[in-house]
């Protein structure tokens, strides 16, 4: 809750002294997901998932912010088992667009991103070789992308990084030898590619 407070406040400081436009929109896409487990142990490959969520766009003097509350869910495939991943996100990003005919422009985007756990957070048991696995509550990333406007309408595509990881598993010492216990530390990394529609 501190997080969310403090990424309103920050906005609402930055767009204060100015005469500020602000415009609303959705937008959703899809998530092909990117997850970095430290361990050749267990086949571990990737799946898309989706996101969708309001967007507020604030047009300040020289770049522009955009504010978006998402629920984004990706999911990973463990050994032929999917685990999922619920997230309500919170992103600020600053932005810049250049017109390049009348109606159309271009734009890159880069911003931070607090995500918060909304699904289910212990697992428990994935297969026989991953057991005990647990999402984070909370977790930072950051986002760099860029798309195309036209109109009303945009194109978008990001990568999404994460700092640090986003759940931790461990393997039993029953599947590997000489070792008691290993403890997996996965990060889910994103490219994210989607439209938003603005009113």
């Amino acid at each position: 809750m501190k997080k969310i407070l403090f990424i309103a406040i920050a906005i609402l400081m930055l767009v204060h002294p100015t005469n500020a436009q602000v415009k609303f929109g959705i937008q959703g896409g899809l998530n092909i997901n990117k997850f970095v487990i430290d361990t050749s142990v267990i086949d571990a490959s990737n799946q898309a998932g989706f996101y969708v969520g309001p967007t507020f766009f604030i047009t300040l003097a020289n770049f522009d912010i955009e504010a978006s509350g998402i629920y984004d869910v990706r999911s990973l495939e463990v050994d032929g088992e999917t685990v999922r991943r619920q997230n309500l996100d919170l992103q600020a990003n600053i932005r810049k667009g250049v017109e390049i005919v009348s109606g159309t422009s271009i734009f890159a985007f880069a911003g931070p991103q607090f995500a918060f756990n909304i699904g289910a957070k212990n697992i428990g048991e994935v297969t026989d070789y991953v057991k005990d696995w647990r999402w984070k509550d909370s977790d930072f990333s950051f986002n760099v992308g860029g798309g195309v406007r036209i109109n009303n309408i945009e194109v978008r595509v990001n990568y999404n990084t994460a700092f640090g990881k986003t759940a931790e598993a461990k393997i039993p010492n029953n599947v590997l030898t000489n070792i008691d216990e290993l403890k997996l530390e996965p990060k889910s990394n994103a490219w994210q590619i989607g439209l938003t529609y603005i009113f």
